[in-house]
């Protein structure tokens, strides 16, 4: 009984104690919601990004694109009550950012041009793909030559900045695509997938700033 008991106890604290931390976090993400004006233009820096509504046109879009970071979006801040607190982006950035990194995606190391003719170019590193592009509203369809697949992800340009940001099976493929070194990224790439998984509108994605 007293064995039975110790597992118990350990099977209910463990949990709780891991948990402690990302529940802080989000509970302050939701203080700035629901708070003042002065505290709301906080909550992007806690929990992430919100996914792009605007139009994107081909003039924004076209140009150099340099990668700097992955990121964590939202379909929007209600999404945190859905999430109850049991998961906060920064901790996902960071599982994603090693991800990225095991398969030779780094800051400053890849590159998309987007040009006018709905022609792109990827480059990560000495690798170098192509395709065509699509808009649809503020969704940008890439549709790669070889391998020949499409990938739909959600587009927002602001201050020089761009963010594509997708469902997390689709982000596994896109890495699965441009990586670069053949490494363990895939079981690191499967456990951040499975976590958004549970959690209806949270997206993976890049960001990149303009060349």
């Amino acid at each position: 009984m007293i064995k039975l008991a110790l597992v118990a106890m350990v099977a209910f604290i463990a949990p709780t104690t891991m948990n402690a931390q990302l529940n802080e976090i989000l509970g302050k993400a939701k203080e700035a919601i629901s708070g003042s004006s002065s505290t709301a233009g906080t909550v992007t820096n806690v929990i992430g990004d919100l996914l792009g509504s605007s139009k994107i046109t081909e003039k924004n879009l076209s140009g150099t694109w340099v990668y700097t970071q992955p990121c964590v979006a939202f379909e929007s801040e209600n999404v945190l009550s859905s999430i109850g607190g049991s998961v906060a982006s920064s901790k996902v950035e960071e599982k994603l950012k090693k991800a990225l990194e095991k398969a030779g995606i780094k800051s400053g190391k890849m590159t998309i041009t987007f040009n006018t003719d709905k022609t792109f170019a990827m480059k990560v590193s000495k690798k170098s793909l192509s395709g065509t592009y699509e808009i649809d509203g503020s969704n940008v369809i890439l549709n790669f030559t070889s391998p020949a697949r499409s990938i739909k992800t959600n587009a927002k340009i602001s201050l020089g900045t761009l963010q594509l940001a997708m469902n997390a099976d689709k982000m596994l493929e896109i890495v699965n695509t441009i990586a670069t070194k053949a490494s363990a990224y895939s079981s690191q790439m499967a456990t951040v997938s499975s976590v958004l998984s549970q959690y209806n509108g949270m997206y993976l994605g890049m960001k990149f700033n303009k060349k």
